[in-house]
C-alpha cells in the first residue's frame, strides 16, 4: 500500500513538474524509488523461479504512476478553463494572485 503511495505521488510530481517550469530532478528520484527496486525484484524472482508477485508489484507501481499523471493533467486543465463571476479566464490560481503589484 505504501508503494502505491508513492507511486501516486511520484507520477503526481513528474506530471507537475512536466506542464510547469520546476526542476526534473526530484522527479527521477521519485520515479526510480517506485521502479528500480520492484523490477530488481522481478528480475531476481525470475532467475530464482517465480515473479508473479514481483511483476504485480511492478505492476502497480507503473499503473499508479500513470494514474496520478492523467489525474495531474485533468486537474489542470480544469484549473485552465476556470473563470471568475464576470466570465473572464483566470489566468493564475486565485491562491497566487497579489493584491497589488509593485
Amino acid at each position: 500500500m505504501l508503494s502505491l503511495i508513492v507511486a501516486l505521488l511520484a507520477g503526481a510530481a513528474g506530471m507537475l513538474s512536466l506542464t510547469s517550469r520546476n526542476s526534473a530532478a526530484l522527479v527521477g528520484v521519485f520515479i526510480s524509488v517506485t521502479t528500480v527496486p520492484a523490477a530488481g525484484y522481478v528480475a531476481v524472482a525470475g532467475v530464482l523461479g517465480g515473479g508473479r508477485r514481483s511483476a504485480v508489484q511492478l505492476l502497480i507501481n507503473l499503473v499508479g504512476i500513470v494514474l496520478a499523471g492523467a489525474a495531474t493533467l485533468a486537474v489542470r486543465r480544469w484549473m485552465a478553463g476556470r473563470k471568475d463571476r464576470k466570465g473572464v479566464p483566470l489566468r493564475r490560481a486565485p491562491w497566487r494572485r497579489r493584491a497589488f503589484r509593485a
